[in-house]
């Protein structure tokens, strides 16, 4: 077809509207350059589940409620530990810290969303001012000095057509999401380190009775040596032996109530509390296990722990920021309206002659940025990238802690069994030990092997006993530490 044709004031005017529409096209094509984009992909929760060999829904042999309670301390019956834990709960400064934080996003969500409401400001200004005799205004206004008075209410509407402020405010909100799940994790850990401190205080106690225990046996079998050595039937040498073994044992006592003392600092600092406030605490060790190991990872672990949950919506938030960054690309359109009075003189500032408006739309096109758009959404992007590799590294840490406390909770189940066989062995060999010395039929120095040994052994039973409550507690924890996330954090993150 012959261009000609077209009249030339159509082709005219059609020709800026061409310039245009080639502009945006090519800014788009900039906008959807793949090379820009995010690298990574986030995993579904049924490649989460073959990858990591996840169960159904059901959290293997473990009772059901000992891992959905949120108050899972409550399984041990032992007031004292719930009485720490909640003044954890309720007066921690690391809880605050967390508060704090979620305000914070909080406020810059409600800050990003004001951005799609149309804005009204009000603005009056009175300037006295010589007007000018050669400029703009002619006779009789030039040269004289006036009152330039104006009043006006003025709005101001972004029309969001590519979508960027949507995904500013989507991005806002998910990252307040994070916070809010940032400060639940938080008690979920402060409940799980005082119950750490608890139990070491437990194990710290019962340390100490241990070797008030033995340093009793011990000043008893020092009066024995003492009374042979009397009758003639034990040397220097046995008395001087028994005689070590009781500041020896003294030392140990002085050394538990150091322990004692550090673990009621901890407990009490731990629960927003001075370091003295424990100082009356006494501690117990739970008989048993209160909570069972599952025999297989459960697929619902995802929706278990706040920190999944916080890093999935850490993933979402970035990926509404790679939108936004996209949308930059795009013409930013507004709509501006202003209504008002203006007069050069104040007495008739208010006649209805002296009304003013405005309207219309404003369009901002970027052409040449430098390079800053492409830059800005290379670096939304990236961030991306980064808040999908450490959703990735937060599953596998979690499905990691729960698979350790696992076994070590396994192991140690065997352990114990072995070590109160040993205690028994080590208890009756020292009390035989004991009677045959007594009776002379043996010497001194395997009285203080056989002593030496049961000391030894009923200090491995007390670890013993003291880590399985430790690995009680590292399991509540991996196993979320009775948080459920309210929005199913074992989705994926859908994007249309």
């Amino acid at each position: 077809m012959n261009r000609n044709a077209f009249p030339r004031s159509l082709r005219c005017k059609a020709f800026p509207g061409f310039i245009l529409m080639s502009i945006v096209v090519g800014l788009a094509g900039c906008a959807a350059d793949p090379s820009l984009g995010p690298h990574e992909k986030m995993p579904t929760a049924r490649e989460l589940g073959q990858s990591l060999h996840l169960a159904g829904g059901e959290a293997g042999t473990s009772a059901p409620d000992a891992f959905g309670d949120k108050a899972w301390w409550a399984v041990y019956h032992d007031p004292e530990l719930t009485a720490w834990i909640e003044r954890g709960l309720r007066d921690s400064p690391d809880l605050r810290i967390a508060s704090a934080r979620l305000q914070q996003a909080e406020a810059f969500l409600a800050a990003t969303h004001a951005g799609e409401l149309p804005s009204l400001n009000f603005s009056a200004q009175s300037t006295a001012e010589r007007l000018s005799g050669t400029g703009i205004f002619p006779p009789p206004l030039g040269g004289l000095v006036g009152t330039i008075n104006d009043v006006d209410l003025a709005s101001t509407l972004e029309l969001d057509l590519f979508g960027r402020l949507a995904a500013r405010t989507d991005a806002a909100r998910l990252a307040a999401q994070a916070s809010a799940l940032d400060r639940d994790l938080a008690g979920v850990r402060l409940a799980g380190a005082i119950g750490h401190a608890y139990f070491e205080l437990a194990r710290a106690q019962q340390a100490h009775r241990i070797a008030v225990q033995i340093e009793t046996d011990r000043t008893r079998t020092l009066e024995l040596v003492r009374d042979r050595v009397r009758a003639g039937l034990d040397t220097q040498v046995e008395r001087r032996l028994a005689e070590v073994t009781v500041p020896e044992i003294r030392v140990d006592i002085e050394r538990a109530q150091e322990q004692i003392a550090l673990a009621r600092h901890a407990l009490a600092v731990l629960a927003g509390q001075s370091p003295d406030a424990a100082d009356s605490v006494q501690a117990r060790l739970p008989d048993d296990a209160a909570l069972a190991p599952p025999t297989a990872l459960p697929l619902d672990l995802l929706a278990r722990r706040a920190d999944i949950a916080a890093a999935q919506r850490r993933v979402a938030a970035a990926l509404h920021g790679v939108d936004a960054a996209r949308a930059d690309f795009y013409p930013n359109v507004n709509i501006n309206a202003l209504v008002g009075i203006n007069s050069l003189s104040t007495q008739r500032l208010f006649e209805y002659k002296s009304r003013t408006w405005q309207v219309g739309p404003a369009v901002h096109l970027p052409i040449f940025q430098g390079g800053s758009l492409r830059a800005a959404l290379r670096a939304a992007s990236a961030q991306a990238d980064e808040a999908i590799d450490s959703y990735n590294a937060t599953i596998l840490q979690a499905a990691r802690e729960v698979a350790d406390a696992s076994s070590s909770i396994a192991a140690v189940r065997r352990q114990r069994v072995q070590q109160e066989l040993a205690t028994a062995n080590a208890q009756a060999a020292a009390d035989l030990a004991v009677t045959r010395y007594r009776a002379g039929l043996g010497n001194f120095l395997t009285v203080l092997t056989a002593q030496g040994a049961v000391l030894s052994q009923r200090r491995s039973e007390v670890d013993l006993d003291a880590r399985a409550a430790a690995l009680d507690v590292s399991l509540a924890l991996a196993m979320g530490g009775g948080f459920r996330d309210p929005q199913a954090a074992n989705k994926t993150v859908s994007r249309e």
